[in-house]
């Protein structure tokens, strides 16, 4: 679900296209490797790249606790709030969709935590995308991180656009130095992608939401699902209200919290299957799934009751990364591998200078 490096803002992307309207898009790092049987192809250097990336978002996130003595998230810093629900694998689904995760029709206790994409803690009035990070509890499996295989957590993340836009690493590691330098550097790097970067990031920070609960999430970037490869989608379940009352500056957790304080929420969570391969790249997240070639599916129901969202700390305390998953489900893509360094790094650095115990359920 992270967003980072940060999002620019409308003016920044106004800027580079009166500015910069002619520069030329940058060219696409060579494959190293040929593609594996879920269609990942490693470019050249993409280590050195992820390296890069990893360290100067740790090197942020440090920056930060100098400042103020508080290490934050390097992006979904602010929270909407975490709740509890429940995730409910549905019954006879096609032998395609019943795989991993969904092979058998079971109740798990989840976490959900609602939040806005920015690095900052700004005002929900702003351009921003919307993140919903689900943590259901209760896997069983090894899981694939080195040090938390015994974990009984599987991990899902998405946000409120179905399109990811950065490609791979090395355009990361070249967004992530435009974007912190700001100024011409960004603007010059906005009008490089021009006609299909820029426009994601407009579509990704142009959703209007008054509270979280009344909006659809994707994943933007592909996972296994088993023998198959998917992406994945939380949609509000039909028929629903929503509260939307609150327009502050916190209007996203005010509304969700009125909601919840007497009622309840749900959502459809589907999949998506590759049926295309040629038209559905898992090593760029920017192209999207078209849906007419492969519906969503539904395969679970996540029902949210009536509650007090968790209190601050005990929200800002837990970490989520997709690669807290099962084999069956394992992240795919250049964006998925960035994030599993980066995710990690950030992680722990957050828990190890706030002084928190950092411990996966």
């Amino acid at each position: 679900m992270r967003s980072s490096p940060p999002i620019p803002s409308r003016l920044s992307v106004a800027t580079a296209l009166f500015v910069f309207s002619l520069v030329s898009c940058a060219a696409t790092p060579v494959a190293t490797s040929s593609p594996s049987a879920d269609g990942e192809v490693i470019p050249a250097g993409e280590a050195s790249a992820i390296a890069a990336v990893t360290e100067a978002i740790r090197s942020s996130v440090q920056t930060g606790f100098d400042q103020n003595g508080h290490a934050f998230r390097d992006a979904h810093r602010k929270s909407n709030g975490c709740v509890q629900a429940t995730f409910t694998v549905l019954d006879k689904l096609p032998p395609q969709m019943a795989q991993g995760l969904f092979a058998t029709p079971k109740a798990y206790n989840a976490v959900v935590r609602f939040s806005n994409g920015s690095g900052s803690s700004q005002d929900d009035h702003n351009n921003d995308a919307r993140g919903m990070a689900l943590k259901i509890m209760g896997v069983g499996g090894p899981k694939l991180l080195d040090d938390e295989q015994t974990a009984s957590t599987q991990d899902f993340l998405m946000t409120n656009h179905p399109v990811f836009f950065v490609r791979n690493a090395a355009d990361y590691v070249a967004f992530q130095k435009a974007a912190t330098s700001g100024g011409l550097a960004l603007t010059g790097w906005l009008a490089a992608h021009l006609f299909h970067e820029t426009p994601i990031i407009l579509g990704f920070t142009g959703h209007k939401v008054l509270n979280p609960l009344n909006s659809r999430y994707w994943s933007t970037t592909p996972s296994k699902l088993g023998s198959e490869q998917m992406k994945f989608s939380a949609r509000p379940c039909a028929g629903g209200t929503f509260v939307e009352q609150s327009d502050t500056a916190n209007r996203m957790s005010e509304n969700m919290a009125a909601q919840l304080a007497t009622g309840s929420a749900c959502f459809d969570f589907m999949v998506q299957t590759r049926t295309v391969p040629a038209e559905m790249p898992i090593e760029d997240p920017t192209i999207e799934w078209k849906e007419a070639k492969s519906p969503f599916v539904p395969v679970a129901r996540i029902t949210i009751p009536a509650q007090t969202p968790e209190d601050a700390q005990t929200c800002e305390v837990r970490s989520f990364t997709p690669w807290h998953s099962i084999a069956a489900h394992r992240p795919l893509g250049g964006i998925s591998r960035v994030r599993k360094d980066v995710y990690i790094a950030v992680s722990k650095l957050r828990h190890q200078l706030n002084g928190q115990a950092r411990i996966e359920p």
